[in-house]
């Protein structure tokens, strides 16, 4: 996953061709029900950084209201206080940060994003959308861009359809996943080590 871009834009042509390698994922009884939306410059990509703000702004400030997340708790609705022990100082940090410098730590810098999602009658479409993801994920990087999932943004636009209108995705399509894309302003010197993992083998 990059986190720290440069300026240059990538071509559409190029987002265009991510998106005909995405399709040749496999679909779930070949349904190929998945959508794309693309966000093809960096002002583009920081308006859609702003809504996803404006949401964690809201959440934020329910969160702070330690009374309210007491009585949701009591009526078996955790999520709010979870929420506040799990992200929310870091939020507010990247808000902060974000109002002060317009230093942009949800889509790190990067000049364009890919919205991926899906339409009504797909047999399983969160794994049809998340192949056609990875898809786009290892292409990128054999065109030397760089990527990072933004699942932040995803979040948001779960809560909040407004967000979803805003970027002109109809109601009735649901979002998977938010990619974003750009020219990497770092040099990898090696891959991120992996923890072994010893596979798990039934022979009934």
């Amino acid at each position: 996953s990059c986190r720290n871009y440069t300026d240059r834009h990538v071509d559409r042509a190029l987002l265009e061709d991510l998106v005909k390698i995405a399709v040749t994922a496999p679909s779930g009884t070949n349904s190929q029900q998945w959508t794309f939306t693309i966000l093809p410059d960096r002002k583009t990509v920081a308006g859609f950084g702003e809504l996803v703000a404006s949401y964690f702004r809201k959440l934020n400030s329910q969160a702070e209201n330690s009374l309210l997340r007491f009585f949701l708790k009591l009526v078996g609705k955790p999520e709010l206080d979870a929420y506040y022990h799990g992200y929310y100082r870091l939020v507010k940090e990247t808000l902060e940060e974000w109002d002060a410098t317009g230093r942009d730590r949800l889509f790190h810098g990067s000049t364009s994003a890919i919205v991926v999602g899906s339409k009504p009658g797909a047999s399983c479409p969160a794994a049809d959308a998340l192949l056609a993801t990875q898809n786009i994920l290892l292409a990128s990087h054999s065109m030397g861009l760089g990527t990072c999932l933004i699942g932040f943004a995803v979040a948001a636009m779960k809560k909040d359809p407004s967000i979803q209108r805003a970027l002109g995705i109809p109601a009735e399509e649901d979002v998977h996943a938010v990619i974003a894309l750009g020219y990497p302003a770092e040099t990898y010197l090696r891959t991120t080590g992996r923890k072994k993992v010893i596979p798990r083998y039934f022979e009934g």
